[in-house]
């Protein structure tokens, strides 16, 4: 096999990404990077899908439950973590195996981006969620678009992008996507995408929905809420604020449960679309399991 320093495994959710990066870990010696930007919150393992105990088999999984529901998380703040856990990883002689759907932090990570002139501003953030909050999410959208159009476009209607974004353009008084040009890690890196048919993906992700809701989602949202108050449900991923809808009363479970299939399939086709604009991704059949890649590698 080739020199490599790095192995990510990207996709839709519900493509497979966890099962095939376990099975990789396994025979390639290897431990686990997260690159998904709601398993970073404490307490939200069913809604955001974590990998268990019993399924790791003891792998270490490095860059979830970092942070309570309701603490402010960057891209910054996943780079410099996913950073210092590639750098230790390395350092045991195993191979850091990237495995997640938020391809900001991805790319973040892998192209270098330079993040640390832009502090997080809490003064201006709460300002500009009580924006959201009254204007509704098109007015930040149309006024990153007035400064940064590439920005806009990769925010992808995510109310946390979109703020961040802004932040960036506050601080440095540049487009954020200029602000976060740098060199990338001088690491010999293979990115590995989950191709799955639209049509199985869809039927994946009801099922996944179906799981999460037997398994105890909604119990799950309850002690959430219950324990961070404060804490913006939508950043916790989808079903969260759904859920808390079902919970006041202002929606019944069959509606709840439609509607989280459709936020998560409309988001599962945003990641493909990013994905699919990288490209360094090499797309292959999840079906072949890590042959597939074990192939790749030579």
């Amino acid at each position: 096999m080739a020199r490599l320093d790095l192995l990510a495994v990207v996709g839709p959710t519900a493509s497979g990404k966890t099962d095939l990066a376990i099975e990789l870990v396994e025979q390639l010696d290897g431990e686990l990077i997260s690159a998904d930007s709601r398993q970073v919150y404490r307490e939200c393992d069913i809604g955001t899908n974590k990998p268990d105990l019993e399924a790791l088999h003891g792998i270490p999984c490095h860059v979830i439950d970092v942070v309570d529901p309701g603490e402010a998380f960057t891209v910054a703040d996943y780079q410099r973590l996913a950073l210092a856990a590639i750098t230790q990883v390395r350092g045991r002689a195993k191979l850091p195996i990237l495995q997640g759907g938020t391809g900001l932090y991805v790319r973040a990570l892998l192209d270098g981006w330079n993040l640390g002139d832009a502090p997080p501003d809490p003064g201006l953030r709460a300002t500009l969620e009580t924006r959201l909050e009254s204007e509704g999410m098109e007015a930040l959208e149309t006024e990153l678009r007035r400064v940064d159009p590439t920005a806009a476009d990769q925010a992808q209607r995510n109310p946390r992008r979109l703020i961040r974004a802004l932040e960036i353009y506050a601080a440095t008084g540049r487009p954020p996507s200029q602000a976060r040009r740098a060199a990338p890690p001088p690491w010999t890196s293979l990115v590995m995408g989950l191709d799955v048919p639209l049509a199985e993906l869809d039927r994946r992700i009801e099922a996944r929905v179906d799981r999460m809701l037997a398994s105890g989602l909604i119990e799950e949202v309850q002690r959430v809420r219950a324990r961070f108050p404060r804490a913006d449900l939508r950043r916790l991923g989808h079903g969260y604020p759904e859920i808390a809808a079902y919970l006041e009363g202002t929606s019944c479970l069959p509606d709840v449960r439609q509607d989280i299939i459709k936020q998560v399939r409309q988001y599962a086709r945003r990641q493909y679309t990013w994905f699919r604009a990288d490209a360094r991704v090499q797309w292959i059949d999840p079906t072949g399991g890590s042959d597939a890649v074990l192939r790749r590698l030579g």
